[in-house]
């Protein structure tokens, strides 16, 4: 298993990096399948979890952080926090029908990921997302 992680400025122009990050991860896995079309897709869910941490779980003078753990059968992407938390299971769908700005940033990754979990500790949250891709 590799692994690979970053610390970031809780800013919003952190997210510039989140996207050639994740391409620069997925480009060590070999003979990855649909490489272009996951590539896109875990940089979106990357950006959108940074994004939320950032927005929603940040706090000014703590860093957030983004992770990669991948192996051959899949990745799993963590983000964590500093701030007070959030019940993932109390997230509403968004509203398709008003088309809100936002809302739409956890039923995109529940959407294209396998798998997403949350966990609150006291050194922080971390959202975890998990993405297989054996068999694919």
């Amino acid at each position: 298993m590799k692994c690979y992680s970053i610390e970031l400025p809780a800013k919003l122009e952190s997210l510039r990096i989140a996207a050639p990050f994740t391409a620069a991860v997925l480009l060590e896995i070999p003979n990855l399948p649909d490489r272009e079309h996951l590539i896109h897709d875990l940089a979106l869910v990357s950006s959108e979890a940074l994004t939320n941490a950032i927005r929603h779980g940040a706090m000014v003078d703590m860093p957030v952080s983004l992770g990669y753990s991948l192996d051959a059968n899949g990745i799993t992407i963590t983000v964590t926090d500093h701030g007070s938390g959030f019940d993932l299971e109390a997230v509403a769908l968004p509203e398709f029908d008003q088309m809100p700005e936002g809302g739409y940033g956890l039923y995109i990754m529940k959407s294209i990921m396998d798998d997403v979990r949350y966990q609150k500790s006291t050194t922080g949250n971390t959202l975890i997302l998990t993405k297989t891709w054996k068999g694919r």
